[in-house]
C-alpha cells in the first residue's frame, strides 16, 4: 500500500473499531466501504450448496450425517438447508449472536423447503459444553475459523464431540475483511493491531497456523481449493511485520477449504 492507501485503510479500521459495532456494521453494510455482512444469514441455501460441493471433493456425503454448524448467526437458515439436504440432525453452535425469532420465521416462510423441515431435528447451543461426547459425525463452518481467537481450545472441543472417524470441513476466508486490501492487516505489528485496529474478531491467523493447530489436536488434515492473490501480495511483501515476516506456509492464502478427520 502507498501512503494514501495506508491512510485510507487506517481511517476505516479506526472507524470500524471505535464507531461501528458488529450489529450496526451489518445494518449499514451497503454504505460501509469494503464491508460485507454474513452470507450465511442472507443466502443459507448457497452455503449448503457449497458444503455439499466441498464434501464431495473429499468423498463425503451429507445425507445421514449428524451435523454441527459452527457460527450459525441470528437464524437457523443453514440448519434448515442441512436437514433438507438429508442430514439426520443439525446442531447449530452460536456463542455470540442472539437468536432472532422474527428474522428466522420470515426466512422459514420464504422457502417451502425450509418450512417443511422437521424442527425436532434441529437445535441451537451456545457452547461445546452443551454437546455430548462423540455425538456428531460432521462439523461445518463457513467464514468462521478466521475469527476464532483460541483455535487450540476450539479444535479440542471439536475433537471431543466428533465421533470416531467423524470429519470437519471449514471454509476459511483469510483475507483482511476490508476486502480492498486483502493483506493489509499483515503490515502492522501485533501491538498496533491489538490496541488500535482489530475490530475485535480478526486475530489474523494464517493457513499454516490452522494446520499446525489441527495437527496438535490430533486431526488428519488436508487443504482443498487454496487461493491467493499474487498481485495484491506483491504490494505488501516488503512491508510484512512481526510474525508474518517469517511465516512461509499459507502466508498469502486468501481462502482455503480445510478438511480434517478424527482418527477412529
Amino acid at each position: 500500500m502507498n501512503t494514501l492507501q495506508r491512510f485510507e485503510y487506517v481511517a476505516l479500521r479506526l472507524m470500524r473499531r471505535f464507531v461501528f459495532s458488529e450489529r450496526s456494521a451489518n445494518r449499514l453494510a451497503r454504505w460501509l466501504p469494503y464491508y460485507a455482512p454474513s452470507v450465511g444469514e442472507n443466502e443459507p441455501a448457497r452455503i449448503v450448496a457449497d458444503y455439499v460441493r466441498d464434501l464431495a471433493a473429499a468423498n463425503v456425503v451429507l445425507a445421514g450425517q449428524r451435523t454441527l454448524e459452527v457460527g450459525a448467526g441470528r437464524s437457523n437458515g443453514v440448519g434448515y438447508g442441512l436437514i433438507a439436504a438429508g442430514a439426520t440432525s443439525a446442531c447449530l453452535l452460536e456463542p455470540f449472536v442472539a437468536f432472532d425469532a422474527v428474522r428466522d420465521a420470515a426466512l422459514r416462510e420464504s422457502s417451502p423447503t425450509f418450512a417443511a423441515v422437521d424442527l425436532r431435528k434441529l437445535h441451537r447451543v451456545r457452547d461445546f459444553a452443551a454437546i455430548a461426547d462423540a455425538s456428531i459425525d460432521l462439523i461445518l463452518s463457513n467464514s468462521v475459523l478466521e475469527h476464532v481467537r483460541e483455535p487450540h481450545a476450539f479444535f479440542a472441543g471439536c475433537r471431543r464431540v466428533l465421533a470416531p472417524g467423524g470429519v470437519m470441513l471449514h471454509r476459511v476466508d483469510y483475507r483482511d475483511h476490508f476486502f480492498k486490501y486483502p493483506y493489509g492487516f499483515l503490515t502492522f505489528s501485533d501491538a498496533t493491531w491489538s490496541h488500535w485496529l482489530d475490530p475485535g474478531d480478526l486475530p489474523r491467523w494464517r493457513l499454516g497456523d490452522h494446520l499446525a493447530d489441527l495437527a496438535a489436536a490430533g486431526f488428519e488434515a488436508r487443504v482443498f481449493d487454496e487461493r491467493s492473490d499474487p498481485q495484491a501480495f506483491a504490494k505488501v511483501r516488503g512491508n510484512l511485520r512481526g510474525r508474518f515476516a517469517d511465516v512461509v506456509t499459507g502466508i498469502d492464502a486468501t481462502s482455503a477449504v480445510l478438511f480434517a478427520r478424527n482418527p477412529a
